[in-house]
Formats: C-alpha cells, sequence, structure tokens
C-alpha cells in the first residue's frame, strides 16, 4: 500500500468515526432525560458496589468519564472535593446538571469532551470512573490510555461495563443482541479482555466484581429508536435463541414474546503504576 492509500484510508476512518461519534451524541442526547431519571440507571444495586471498591477519599478530584445521567458523578460528589463529569453528548450533560441541582451538589462541573481526546492536562485526577458506557467507545484502547494519561501516579480507575461470557458462542449471541437494539454499539468484552487492555495501559488490576443485571426487554429496548423491522428481528432473534443461549441469560417468555433477560456486568478497579 503506498502512502498515498494508506493516508486517503486514513481520512476515510476518521471521517466515519466522526459521524458514528456524533450519531451517539444525537441518540444519547434525545434521550437524556430518560437517562438521567430512568430508575435502572439511577438506583441500581451496583451503586453500591461501586462505592465499597472505590473508597473515595475526601482530598480527591474526580474525572467521571461518558457521564450520562450523571449518576455515577452523583453517587462520588459527596465524598470528595471534585468531580468533572465529562460526556461527547450536550444533551446528556445538560440532564445530568438537573440531577446534580436536585441533589444540591455544588462540587460538580461539566465538560463536553471525547473520551478518546480528553480535554485535561496530564495527571490532573486521583481517580477516574467510567459506567456502563465503554462498550459504545469505538477506540476502546485510546479511550482506555485516555484515562491513564489524565490520572496521577497512584490514581484510581473504576470501570463498569457490560461483559460478554468467555464461551465464543455466548459472547457471539450477546454483541448480536446489543447491536440488534442498539447500533451504536461497538463490543461488550470479556472480563479477560478487559484485565489485559488495562493491564496493557499501565494499571495493576485490584479488584472486580461480576454483577447480573435483570432487564425488562420492553424498557431495555423503549430508548433504542428501532424501526418496526428493526424491532421484528429483535423480537425474532429472542425467540430463535437457542436453548444454552436462554439458559446462560435467562431469558423468559410469555405470550410468545420474550419479557426478560439477564446480562452480566464487571466492575473492576485498578491503580495507575
Amino acid at each position: 500500500m503506498n502512502s498515498k492509500t494508506a493516508q486517503d484510508e486514513n481520512q476515510a476512518t476518521a471521517a466515519s468515526d466522526l459521524e458514528r461519534k456524533r450519531e451517539v451524541s444525537e441518540r444519547f442526547g434525545k434521550h437524556a432525560e430518560s437517562y438521567a431519571t430512568n430508575p435502572g440507571h439511577a438506583q441500581s444495586d451496583d451503586l453500591a458496589i461501586i462505592l465499597d471498591l472505590l473508597k473515595p477519599q475526601a482530598d480527591w478530584q474526580v474525572l467521571d468519564v461518558a457521564t450520562g445521567g450523571g449518576h455515577m458523578a452523583a453517587l462520588v460528589a459527596p465524598h470528595v472535593t471534585s468531580v468533572v463529569a465529562s460526556d461527547l453528548s450536550q444533551g446528556m450533560l445538560t440532564a445530568a446538571t438537573k440531577v446534580f441541582a436536585a441533589k444540591g451538589l455544588t462540587n460538580v462541573s461539566t465538560v463536553l469532551t471525547d473520551v478518546e481526546a480528553l480535554a485535561f492536562a496530564d495527571e490532573t485526577f486521583d481517580a477516574v470512573t467510567c459506567r456502563i458506557a465503554p462498550h459504545h467507545f469505538l477506540n476502546i484502547e485510546k479511550a482506555v490510555a485516555e484515562m491513564a494519561r489524565v490520572l496521577k501516579k497512584g490514581g484510581v480507575l473504576l470501570i463498569e461495563d457490560n461483559i460478554a461470557p468467555q464461551a465464543a458462542r455466548l459472547d457471539r449471541f450477546i454483541n448480536t443482541l446489543e447491536k440488534l437494539r442498539d447500533r451504536t454499539h461497538v463490543r461488550s468484552y470479556t472480563n479477560r479482555e478487559w484485565r489485559e487492555m488495562v493491564r496493557a495501559a499501565g494499571f495493576n488490576v485490584t479488584r472486580t466484581r461480576d454483577y447480573r443485571k435483570k432487564h425488562d426487554i420492553a424498557d431495555w429496548i423503549g430508548r433504542s429508536e428501532l424501526t418496526a423491522d428493526e424491532l421484528a428481528k429483535l423480537s425474532i432473534f429472542f425467540l430463535a435463541a437457542p436453548k444454552w443461549a436462554r439458559q446462560a441469560f435467562l431469558i423468559e417468555y410469555a405470550d410468545d414474546r420474550a419479557v426478560t433477560f439477564t446480562d452480566e456486568k464487571i466492575i473492576l478497579k485498578a491503580i495507575k503504576r
């Protein structure tokens, strides 16, 4: 491949990524209020696990990446000096600001920025958090590297995200399902992939917790903006699920349709070397 061809391909990839990020920003911006108020995001049991693992300190400055409805930032803020809530979507930041105000939080600020190019200096924060967002990141290695860059040495990284089982067929099933529901989904990684990525970025993994979450499928697809054809494809995919998938993801059916399923998430704590 000559340099001109490589340059053209790089430019095309960059343009494609920019368009996909714009789509993510617009899609989540449209549903920002719903994410901010949805009990599954605002009141989930994982929040207590996160706080227990993170053990925030009073003198910390914290960055919450891809803050969404701001629930992680709001959870941590009462325990630290300050929190910066960042997101790719201005709509999300606007909704999150309302959450902070409703809780009377005065030590949280918001910044519009891309996780792959965080708008902060090196070694700024004592902790970086990110909750149930990395499966949307186009370049996960770059995103994790950016989180490492803005962390002080000895700083804490705490990430929660959907994960795929280690078995290849279950991995394919859950990632296909997620993509059918949301075209901005990139990948749910395995526990092993997460550990390897974080270590490669300069961290030592100190704790992990697996967390299983049951989803009401009607609510799960409620913010997905699926067309009638896409909804039909998703319904057929659930109905056609083989026995091993139904057992692994605890898919429940009623009236010839899937009504609930359960996926798995990882909550990972790591220290920057």
